[in-house]
């Protein structure tokens, strides 16, 4: 990122692993490049202004499509959205929580190539955003 010029924003609503965070942040000498928000990804995703190339998923799985619905427009062309824990083997969609409804969300969106990865635990999707001729 210090070549970029890029920065990374997390979010945490647990104030422990939120200091936890800084305190890694910190003693990996990368606070310079880390905003870290103390706040309810629920209310301050929609205010994030963006732009962003990539966007990780992992946190209150009923919200995924709310997320990504937020966040798109915000999304760079040739970004991606990747959201964790998306398919469980044992359940398949629907195991946690709204993350069905958001996987096909997503693959019906045609600004998108969306893809799943089931080979590690709780599956990863992986969603780019198509670049515009």
């Amino acid at each position: 990122m210090s070549k970029t010029g890029g920065k990374l924003t997390t979010i945490e609503i647990d104030r422990g692993r939120y200091e936890e965070a800084l305190a890694n942040f910190q003693e990996a000498g990368l606070s310079e490049y880390i905003e870290a928000r103390l706040a309810d990804a629920h209310e301050l995703v929609q205010e994030l202004a963006g732009p962003f190339d990539f966007v990780f998923i992992d946190a209150d799985k009923d919200w995924y499509t709310d997320y990504a619905k937020a966040l798109i427009a915000k999304l760079e062309a040739g970004g991606c959205i990747a959201a964790h824990n998306v398919y469980e083997r044992r359940g398949g969609w629907g195991g946690y929580g709204g993350t069905g409804d958001f996987f096909e969300y997503m693959k019906g969106l045609t600004q998108f190539e969306t893809r799943i990865l089931t080979e590690s635990r709780g599956g990863l999707s992986v969603s780019y955003k198509k670049k515009t001729l």
